[in-house]
């Protein structure tokens, strides 16, 4: 990766303010971002740096302040930037770890928007033809009056996780659960949310219903199966989601962990299953509790209830037998946050340098 140009010592000085930019402060022009967290190395990347790597154009229509906008961008998918930077790090012990992993997209401004591991991981969620990327051209030309560097997701409808003025991508993960023995389940809780609570099929049953027919491979091996249960979104919210009015989008920085009951966990991005952005009212990531196979059900080996994730290729995120769902908001550390203090100064050198070079 190319060499960033060294930080102005008055700049770095200010790192010892801290602070999280406030979310409703104005974007300031980021020239630059970070990459850090639980990354194989951690750096910093500019247009240079960025634009060496494997590119990628594709072309989007998303609604921005309820009007549709279309554009078509060159940058690089996510999913190839974390490995070109050693990859998210394994989670000791953890079987598929990263579907524990999340990168949380800051804009210069503090706007924050969070992508699950397994959303743009190719083996599970992610589209090889279409990722989700860091774009730092559009049909213009590199980008200006949005930084750098935008985050552009193909699969959203509204464009609330077009993160623009990149400042920082920070590798987070959820908690490691521990495992509740094992063994076929007859309940699992759900906590994070406005009215916790234990469900049952009882109390599964009476929530609104969907059916619909899924193939992913387990072992090697195609699964198709039809299933019925509720929607992971309509769930959520008939227990109510807790979010901040003060945040833009605060919707954008939640994500819900799975757990089965030998301990086996995924996660997903609200912003991935919350059909205002990216998720699919016609075929939702699913609670199910009954299917053809006979996966499910009092003689079927995944309990009474498990994940079913309709866009995703492997079954990873599949969770049988479950005992235990939780909303959590993502955090970002604040020596990574703080940097954000820094982005006007980055953004003035950068333009001086830029017009000594002319």
């Amino acid at each position: 990766m190319q060499a960033i140009r060294s930080i102005p010592l008055v700049a770095l000085s200010l790192i010892s303010l801290g602070g999280l930019a406030s979310p409703s402060s104005a974007a300031s022009f980021s020239p630059q971002f970070t990459l850090d967290g639980g990354i194989g190395t951690p750096g910093t990347y500019d247009y240079s740096s960025l634009s060496a790597l494997p590119a990628t154009t594709q072309t989007v229509t998303y609604t921005s302040a309820g009007n549709p906008v279309t554009n078509t961008f060159t940058g690089t998918g996510l999913w190839t930037l974390l490995n070109s930077a050693g990859g998210i790090t394994p989670i000791p012990n953890v079987k598929n770890s990263s579907l524990l992993n999340y990168v949380v997209a800051v804009g210069s401004d503090g706007y924050q928007a969070v992508f699950s591991g397994g959303e743009i991981n190719p083996r599970f969620g992610g589209s090889a033809s279409a990722p989700d990327m860091v774009a730092y051209a559009d049909t213009n030309g590199p980008l200006t009056s949005s930084g750098f560097a935008r985050a552009v997701v193909p699969g959203d409808t509204a464009g609330g996780r077009y993160v623009s003025n990149l400042a920082n991508l920070y590798v987070g993960q959820a908690p490691v659960p521990s495992s509740s023995g094992g063994g076929l389940s007859t309940q699992f809780t759900l906590t994070g949310v406005m009215h916790p609570g234990a469900y049952n099929l009882t109390t599964l049953q009476s929530l609104p219903a969907t059916t619909l027919t899924a193939s992913y491979t387990a072992a090697g091996n195609t699964v198709t199966d039809t299933y019925t249960g509720v929607s992971l979104w309509t769930l959520l919210n008939d227990a109510g989601l807790i979010t901040d009015p003060t945040v833009k989008n605060d919707v954008l920085r939640q994500y819900v962990e799975v757990v089965g009951s030998d301990g086996y966990a995924a996660i997903f991005s609200l912003g991935e299953i919350d059909p205002a952005f990216g998720g699919s009212a016609s075929l939702p990531d699913l609670v199910a509790y009954a299917d053809t196979g006979g996966q499910l059900g009092a003689n079927g080996p995944d309990g009474f209830a498990r994940m079913v994730v309709p866009g995703d290729t492997a079954g990873g995120r599949y969770v049988s037998n479950l005992v235990a769902l939780e909303v959590f908001t993502a955090s970002v550390p604040e020596p990574a946050s703080g940097l954000l203090l820094l982005a006007p100064l980055i953004a003035l050198a950068f333009l001086k340098e830029r017009s000594r070079a002319v």
